[in-house]
């Protein structure tokens, strides 16, 4: 089966990654997959899967609007006859499945990764005509998908609406191949040199530099715990429009020497065995990856409680208030460094998350009428 695959640049974000770790995992025997990015510039990502012998196609810049993306899909996928889309898209996921049924594709798949907007709008008009965007998106979403999967039942009603997901709507958990992230002595002690930190306290984050993800919160936490903790250490691992800002804030809150700021890395496995702590005080999230990523690393975890609760798959994730001065989270991970990882039990991540199961439930929904 032909299936074509579209989703934004391809930079190493959560979505990304689960969009590629999906791909990966499928039967080369049964699905031919394709790439359509919407961005004429390469990824960060995409050397990694052209080497697999997987085409990535990029939709033109003077492509993008609404109008000309559905006259472009329609061309495409009339002139190369695929079986199924599968679309890693937010709301404008609506367009590329309406000109996917308008050009005969059996299978049309919305796939929701966000329980919330990335981006919230200060202005009150703005706040409304996005709600109104995201209303009528909804409804065509709703209409024209074969199938919605949302990384949780939350997501999947962002994307598609209560009703909409109800009847079209099926959780698929972001796979990870969970033995990547067993807990290793060696690699541990290896990475904590190559950082120069084998003697300190290391917390880290993973995710994109934007508003959402909370960082500036997380820099005032790591502020109060290295008050604290002076030979402590904060590893930023990923990359983002706000990291000019964030690397400011460290020096105006006199940290700057013990925040690693790491880029987009793709050595993830091993950077969450080099640290002690996870903390993640994002504003909302669907169902982060990096949270399966980190527990199954055996990492203590303190993560806000917007979050569903559904993720604490460890008895070491702890969850705290955002609305919390930062000292309320330095006693979080205060608590939480006092717990030995080698007694925190992989099993649930293992069960529900293991990249070859979550694959063969997709593989299912693909040929699933």
């Amino acid at each position: 089966m032909k299936v074509l695959i579209v989703n934004e640049p391809l930079q190493y974000g959560g979505s990304d990654i689960v969009a590629v770790r999906l791909q990966q995992g499928l039967d080369k025997n049964d699905f031919d997959c394709t790439y359509c990015v919407r961005n004429e510039e390469p990824g960060p990502m995409e050397p990694e899967i052209v080497a697999t012998g997987v085409r990535i196609l990029h939709q033109p810049d003077d492509q993008l609007s609404y109008l000309r993306s559905y006259s472009y899909y329609v061309k495409l996928l009339k002139a190369e006859h695929y079986d199924i889309v599968h679309c890693h898209l937010p709301f404008y996921s609506a367009v590329v499945l309406a000109a996917a049924k308008k050009a005969g594709v059996p299978k049309r798949i919305a796939h929701a990764h966000f329980s919330q907007p990335l981006v919230l709008s200060e202005s009150p008009i703005h706040r409304v005509i996005s709600d109104i965007y995201r209303g009528i998106m909804r409804h065509f979403i709703s209409e024209f998908a074969t199938d919605v999967i949302g990384c949780s039942s939350a997501a999947g009603e962002y994307l598609a609406g209560k009703r909409g997901f109800a009847k079209k709507g099926v959780v698929l958990n972001n796979g990870i191949d969970s033995e990547k992230y067993r807990l290793s002595d060696a690699k541990r002690a290896a990475v904590r040199r190559a950082l120069g930190v084998e003697d300190q306290i290391v917390l880290g984050h993973i995710g994109q530099m934007y508003y959402v993800k909370n960082h500036r919160y997380l820099l005032e936490v790591f502020a109060a715990f290295h008050k604290k903790h002076k030979n402590s250490v904060l590893l930023l691992i990923s990359d983002g429009p706000d990291r000019l800002s964030l690397e400011q804030l460290t020096r105006n809150l006199k940290i700057e020497d013990s925040v690693q700021f790491l880029g987009f890395r793709n050595d993830v496995p091993q950077l969450l065995m080099a640290m002690d702590c996870f903390v993640f005080p994002s504003i909302h999230e669907g169902f982060p990856l990096t949270l399966v990523e980190a527990q199954a690393a055996q990492l203590p975890c303190v993560v806000s409680d917007t979050i569903t609760p559904t993720v604490k798959l460890t008895e070491a994730l702890q969850f705290a208030s955002i609305e919390a001065q930062p000292e309320e989270w330095v006693k979080k991970i205060e608590t939480a460094l006092r717990i030995d990882r080698h007694t925190i039990s992989r099993d649930r991540v293992v069960e529900d998350f293991d990249i070859v199961r979550v694959c063969k439930k997709l593989e299912r929904i693909y040929l699933r009428k």
